[in-house]
């Protein structure tokens, strides 16, 4: 993996990445990647099996977004270090495959509904390497396709595309069927060590965004950027005691704010 920083960057502290990271990233670097791909159709028959089942995949947290907000919908088991038992549960084959695979980070699966596009945005660091294993891909781009920077790449099934977050980077549905990808989050090897404190810190700032767009009350208390580098402050210091104590081992402690995909 890359190792150009020695500290982590974070969208929270302001302004736009500049790091020299390559905007996507070869599989072939990554000796666990293939083992992923290989199994790519366990994963993708219990989504599909657990669809029928009636499971729901919610709408991702950030609606401006998505072009159409109600159909770009995520379902986790896995957020930032924080696991959800339920989920895990509801996939075990798909769980016991990804928990093999080294530092990691996140795992959801992602729907794109037709007809959707996400607008172009960045992460929330470049600790991580961002994967997207395609599962269910209706057509190549350009008419269902996926950018970072100024490199666009199809996804297709079977096959992981790994990239750096923290670039700019958009996606687009344009066919008549729905796209499926399940994205996985690695923490990169020289960060590896940080992987709580990275996590926790981007929990708080995640969730204090949530909190502001959904209540008035905390969106006024947080008007100042002093007032708001505070609330997540307290948010981080609270979610890195609480993947001290239970880690992804822990009870059904997912956050419910999803992936980016």
């Amino acid at each position: 993996m890359s190792k150009q920083h020695t500290a982590p960057w974070f969208a929270d502290s302001g302004g736009v990445f500049t790091g020299q990271e390559p905007f996507f990233y070869k599989t072939e670097n990554f000796p666990w990647a293939k083992y992923i791909e290989r199994n790519w159709h366990l994963i993708k028959d219990e989504l599909m099996e657990n669809l029928e089942r009636g499971a729901n995949l919610d709408p991702y947290m950030d609606k401006s977004l998505a072009s159409r907000p109600e159909r770009w919908r995520t379902l986790g088991l896995m957020f930032w270090m924080r696991r959800s038992q339920t989920e895990c549960a509801r996939f075990p084959k798909t769980w016991a495959l990804l928990s093999k695979v080294p530092n990691l980070t996140a795992v959801s699966f992602n729907l794109l509904e037709a007809g959707s596009n996400i607008k172009p945005h960045f992460g929330n660091t470049n600790a991580i390497i961002r994967c997207h294993l395609g599962l269910k891909i209706p057509a190549p781009a350009p008419r269902c396709g996926f950018r970072v920077g100024d490199q666009t790449r199809s996804w297709k099934e079977g096959e992981l595309l790994m990239f750096c977050d923290a670039h700019m980077h958009t996606a687009w549905n344009n066919s008549d069927s729905d796209r499926y990808v399940m994205v996985l989050d690695v923490m990169k090897d020289e960060f590896a060590t940080q992987g709580a404190n990275i996590s926790s810190r981007v929990l708080g700032s995640v969730k204090a965004e949530v909190l502001i767009q959904n209540k008035p009350w905390i969106a006024l208390l947080a008007r100042s950027a002093a007032a708001k580098g505070l609330l997540s402050w307290m948010l981080s210091s609270w979610y890195r005691l609480d993947i001290a104590l239970f880690g992804w081992k822990g009870a059904d402690r997912i956050a419910t704010v999803g992936e980016e995909g």
